[in-house]
């Protein structure tokens, strides 16, 4: 298996994983509506490795995931 392969498989099953915890989450708190910004801040990530297949666009994932998460635990509590 090419790390070209390796870096697919995992990013999509760590898109997986992300998404969902934070569905559960979110369905816990009742607040389902928020689940787009996970969507989205795993969307980008993906589609910029798609187009530009890199460390750097690789590296964004976990930056995307954290500031969505952020965000989603931000509005979550209010």
């Amino acid at each position: 298996m090419s790390t070209f392969v390796l870096a697919w498989v995992l990013l999509l099953l760590f898109s997986l994983l992300n998404n969902l915890v934070l569905y559960r989450l979110l369905r816990e708190r009742g607040r389902t509506e928020l689940m787009w910004i996970g969507v989205v801040a795993t969307a980008v990530p993906v589609g910029l490795f798609a187009l530009w297949p890199g460390a750097f666009t690789l590296i964004s994932f976990p930056l995307f995931q954290s500031l969505g998460m952020l965000l989603v635990l931000r509005l979550s509590q209010r």
